[in-house]
């Protein structure tokens, strides 16, 4: 197998210098993420796309492992120096609202996947694409953007969808992109007898501000209580029994008495104990079963008995809409039909909100 990819120095440049020390990333406005934030967000990635590998690997066969993952800030005056001849798929996605993503290949890796989709010769020094190869490589990078869309759903505790991955030129891709600018997410990919590749994931900073906002959440002021004063040393009187008034059993307080507010500790989420962490675990392995529903419909008896073969049924799903996914029987998922090999599979578009499969149980 040919060898494809940059070399070492030129990934390390593109991804904008040390693994350790990470470039900030700019925010909407011009103003720099911090270092924090950057590193947050590519924790982020790793965990989303950590699965990009197996995806890919899945599909074509290859062997690739994912050896890491670096962010770095990007403007679209910078795009085309960053990304040259590369192939740049767009993604529209909803995640809370509309917006839209691009995933990056190399143009050398693209035809190596799109040949080993379509058994075509991936050698050469030709990397172009035909229609075909072009797309069987945009179900590659829907299927990638179906699990990291189902990853974000989960992380974020929000409602995602994704349309369909379309290649543009760089003109376009640039138009994702602010004059602030986004964040690129480097991913690279190795396996034995190749030169890593990389793939680029590339956010633009509204969708970046979104995820940050979740990851990072602001700190919430603490109220201080004020400090109470010391107490007032009360005048000495004359002892009880000794023309003294008698002391009164009523709850009226003497007037001298100072008061402060009460101070009280700030209540958090209760630790799990470790009885209950072990008794969750025991349900880990419990099997579920997933049933795909294209569609449904209601007929009458009469109707089922004149049934026969060759017999049409017409269903409540139209063309092109998203079928749904039940776990045990209750609505789990949206999403669309794949062929993945020999097989149908499912590729998830949508992950029904919390309140809407708790609604399921009333």
């Amino acid at each position: 197998m040919s060898d494809v990819g940059l070399s070492q120095a030129e990934i390390d440049a593109l991804l904008g210098g040390a693994v350790d020390s990470p470039p900030a990333a700019a925010a909407p406005g011009g103003t720099a993420f911090s270092g924090a934030q950057t590193e947050a967000l590519a924790a982020f990635e790793r965990e989303s796309l950590g699965n990009l590998a197996g995806v890919i690997n899945a599909m074509t066969g290859f062997e690739y492992n994912l050896d890491g993952v670096e962010a770095a800030s990007v403007s679209s005056d910078e795009l085309a120096a960053l990304v040259g001849d590369d192939l740049i798929y767009r993604i529209p996605v909803t995640v809370g609202e509309e917006c839209t993503h691009l995933l990056v290949l190399e143009p050398g890796f693209a035809k190596m996947v799109a040949a080993a989709l379509t058994g075509g010769d991936p050698g050469g020094e030709d990397n172009s694409l035909s229609d075909l190869e072009i797309s069987a490589v945009s179900e590659v990078v829907s299927t990638v953007n179906g699990t990291y869309m189902t990853n974000v759903a989960s992380a974020l505790k929000v409602a995602t969808n994704a349309g369909a991955a379309s290649l543009v030129d760089l003109a376009a891709a640039a138009g994702e992109l602010s004059a602030a600018a986004g964040v690129m997410i480097g991913l690279k990919l190795s396996q034995n007898g190749d030169s890593p590749t990389v793939v680029r994931h590339i956010l633009p900073a509204d969708l970046v501000q979104r995820i940050l906002t979740v990851i990072m959440p602001a700190p919430k002021p603490v109220a201080t209580a004020a400090a109470s004063p010391p107490p007032t040393a009360k005048a000495a009187g004359p002892a009880p029994g000794l023309g003294a008034p008698p002391a009164s059993s009523g709850s009226i307080a003497p007037s001298d008495m100072s008061y402060a507010p009460a101070a009280f500790s700030q209540l958090g989420p209760a630790p799990m104990p470790d009885i209950e962490m072990r008794n969750l675990d025991l349900l880990l392995d419990v099997p579920l079963t997933i049933t795909v529903e294209l569609g449904k419909t209601t007929v009458p008896i009469r109707q089922i008995l004149e049934y026969g073969q060759g017999s049409l049924i017409a269903l409540d799903k139209l063309a092109g809409e998203p079928i749904d996914l039940l776990v045990n029987g209750k609505y789990f998922a949206r999403g669309e039909v794949v062929v993945i090999d020999e097989n149908f599979g499912v590729r998830l578009t949508s992950i029904l909100s919390a309140s809407e499969r708790l609604s399921q149980l009333t």
